[in-house]
């Protein structure tokens, strides 16, 4: 044992003195309880009374006797009390006269608390773990070598015929072997009591903490099997009372039918028929029920077509009203917008600038309107729809009931024909005085034959004009569902068509029914190497192309590797580079050691003191002199990632919401490109509210996915599959999906 203690959570208090005294001494806690009361708190101080002062205390002879021999054994304290039993074991264990034992199986657990016990001070362990022993043991005497009966050879019980049992023989193995192995360590000054009994009183400990939670957990499942019998007991009324009330709801509407139809029928109930009176007619009871029940048909038929209206009133009603809602929504962003940036550049606004302001706002109003025409068309086609679906069931109804009747008429058929070959039958068996009955016979056969074929002839041309009927209203509803469909998606295409910017991808383009709106602001999110700068390049060079310049803004390459991409995608990338259509603001060169400059270039470093001032400057600069020979441009900040990595957060936004605003009132399209994986929630969030819209994109099982947020209107806002190379970027099928 090396003293060490195992930590256990909630440990108890520590055992009291009178605990501590009962086991250095053996002493009984009645005893120790008394001796410490009267001052006697160690084992030391109770070592030096004397017998008569121990009696007085009420230790008994055994108690006295224990403390007296350790105290008159010339030693002091509870380690001299171990060595002088230690040196008796030893004496006995050299002695050269012990038989020698077979060795068997020994459980060293119970042997080795028993032991632990006995070199504490309890005597009393050893005695009765002896006396358990041969009480318990069993089996055959092993074979020893003779002593006198009765005698006790080496510290060992025998039996009677002078072999030991094999219980205390096993026992006693464990006790030469353990104290074997304590000697060598109190030789060797590795013995240490105090941490042995230190030991003892950590492991009582835990039993006290396990029996303490065992209760505490019996307790808490007992509480548990209470809840869940209350609760189910509960939840079994509960459903028992609802069943009760249902029944008795039930009984109630079945009570107000009966007297409802009482009132209408104002006749008394039917009363026995008598079985002798003939059954011509139906009694006044059952025709009243009849009258009855056709009356209420009538109600519930009129109830259902005013719920119907309302209901159709009520859905127009709320596309109305969601209408109204989008067109508030959009005027009151316009208005923020607008206000922030009249505050953000107070006094520097002109008159130019407050007549595109208009005319946006303007326009967003029309999209909204359109948007609301759209919704409300939808609604009016599914409205109608929904209605030709329900004149259907009817008509579907009657041609079921007609095919019934025509098979009634069938089997009526046979069964006439079945009744003429036995008057046939009958005519052929009477002689001539009856052949008069058979011509009449045949004549009503005939005459029922005739009626039968114009009811038939009747049943068919009514059959036909519904399949007609039929017919004709699904061909109305599918041409005014499709034509109307067609029109409003033409109409949506070219509202959408209509001063678009295009991407440089063709199907991008189609899934925003034509391209970017004037002056959007795209953010282009997405993990590393998923195409992000194939977009942006390509929408780079889409405007060049068009003779639309572009001003890139880039922070993670040097701008010379931009211009080796673009001059790959454009042939006559250096042909619109000198004739100033492209302009670079390069954060990065100087960082690499790259200080050559050219015209259009304005190389800066994250280090410069107010460098996204200087961003900013440089970039509105470009803008001037561009727009001095052209309508508009494009910009390509890529990316902000990184120039968050430079800067902190805040600061970074702080420059990019005035630098968004100014690219919105200049009508440029921007891109600013986005590492997924470099941002956290909050700022992402915080990116988007900037913006105008984003094109996200996601790796899935090694294949790549787009997907499009805001940005006007849109086919499909799900997720597309795309393929991507340095020179092209494929977009995949898409569904048409209702205008968001």
């Amino acid at each position: 044992m090396d003293g060490s203690t195992e930590s256990v959570p909630a440990a108890p208090a520590p055992p009291s003195p009178e605990l501590d005294l009962a086991r250095a001494l053996g002493l009984r806690p009645e005893t120790a309880r008394r001796l410490v009361e009267a001052g006697y708190a160690t084992a030391d101080a109770v070592r030096a009374l004397s017998a008569e002062e121990l009696e007085r205390f009420g230790a008994d002879a055994q108690e006295r006797t224990a403390v007296l021999e350790v105290s008159g054994g010339g030693s002091h304290g509870p380690g001299a009390d171990n060595d002088q039993r230690l040196d008796r074991w030893a004496g006995i264990v050299s002695h050269t006269d012990r038989p020698r034992r077979r060795k068997v199986s020994i459980a060293p657990k119970d042997s080795a608390d028993v032991l632990r016990k006995w070199v504490e001070g309890d005597d009393r362990a050893m005695e009765d773990w002896i006396q358990a022993s041969e009480s318990t043991g069993s089996g055959p005497p092993s074979p020893a070598r003779p002593s006198a009966p009765g005698a006790e050879a080496g510290g060992r019980r025998v039996g009677p015929e002078g072999s030991a049992t094999p219980a205390v023989l096993e026992r006693e193995e464990t006790v030469v072997r353990w104290l074997t192995g304590l000697l060598d360590r109190v030789k060797t000054d590795q013995f240490d009591p105090a941490a042995m009994i230190q030991e003892v009183q950590d492991l009582q400990r835990q039993l006290y903490d396990e029996r303490t939670r065992r209760k505490t957990l019996e307790d808490q499942v007992e509480h548990v099997k209470r809840g869940s019998i209350a609760v189910i007991k509960y939840v079994r009324s509960r459903e028992a009372k609802e069943r009760e009330s249902a029944v008795r709801e039930k009984d109630v509407e079945i009570e107000q039918l009966r007297q409802r139809l009482g009132a209408l029928g104002d006749v008394p109930p039917p009363r026995p028929a008598d079985p002798d009176a003939p059954s011509a007619a139906p009694a006044p009871a059952a025709v009243a029920t009849g009258e009855a029940d056709a009356r209420l048909r009538e109600e519930f038929a009129d109830r259902e077509h005013d719920y119907i209206e309302r209901e159709t009133e009520l859905r127009r009603r709320v596309v109305q009203l969601e209408g109204e809602v989008r067109r508030l929504v959009g005027e009151s962003e316009q208005a923020r917008e607008r206000d922030s940036l009249t505050s953000a550049r107070a006094g520097q606004i002109d008159a130019e600038t407050t007549r595109r302001l208009e005319e946006i706002a303007q326009r967003q109003r029309d999209l909204v309107a359109r948007e609301n025409e759209l919704r409300a068309k939808f609604e009016e086609i599914r409205i109608s729809a929904e209605e030709v679906e329900r004149r259907r069931g009817p008509i579907e109804f009657k041609e079921r009931e007609l095919s019934a009747y025509d098979q009634q008429l069938q089997t009526r058929r046979q069964a006439l024909d079945i009744e003429a070959r036995r008057l046939e039958e009958i005519r052929r068996g009477l002689n001539a005085t009856g052949t008069t009955v058979a011509v009449s016979e045949a004549q009503r056969l005939e005459d029922l034959r005739h009626e039968l074929s114009q009811k038939e002839v009747e049943l068919k041309a009514r059959e036909a004009q519904l399949h007609e009927r039929v017919q004709e209203l699904e061909r109305m509803g599918g041409r005014t569902a499709e034509a109307e469909a067609d029109r409003m998606h033409e109409e949506s295409v070219a509202d959408a068509q209509a001063a678009k910017v295009k991407s440089g991808i063709r199907r991008l383009d189609d899934l925003l029914f034509g391209g970017f709106p004037a002056g959007v602001q795209v953010m282009v999110n997405g993990p590393a190497h998923t195409g992000k700068d194939v977009l942006a390049r390509l929408f780079s060079v889409e405007g060049l192309k068009q003779g639309i310049p572009s001003i890139w803004v880039v922070t993670d390459k040097t701008h010379q590797q931009v211009r080796d991409d673009l001059a790959g995608l454009f042939p006559g990338y250096a042909d619109a580079e000198k004739n100033g259509m492209i302009r670079y603001v390069d954060l990065y060169s100087r960082s690499v050691g790259s200080t050559a400059s050219s015209p259009g270039v304005r190389l800066l470093s994250s280090t410069d003191k107010a460098v996204l001032d200087q961003i900013g400057q440089s970039v509105n600069g470009f803008a001037e002199e561009l727009k001095e020979g052209h309508a508009t441009y494009r910009l390509i900040f890529e990316s902000v990632s990184t120039l968050t990595a430079y800067m902190d957060s805040a600061a970074t936004f702080r420059f990019l919401q005035p630098f968004i605003g100014r690219r919105k009132l200049d009508g440029a399209v921007g891109y600013y490109v986005l590492d997924s994986g470099m941002h956290s929630d909050s700022d992402m969030e915080t990116l988007e509210h900037m913006v105008d819209g984003s094109i996200n994109l996601k790796v899935e099982q090694m294949k790549t996915f787009l997907s499009v947020r805001g940005i006007g209107d849109a086919q499909a806002r799900s997720w597309v599959g795309y393929t991507f190379t340095k020179r092209s970027f494929n977009l995949g099928s898409f569904s048409l999906e209702h205008i968001r």
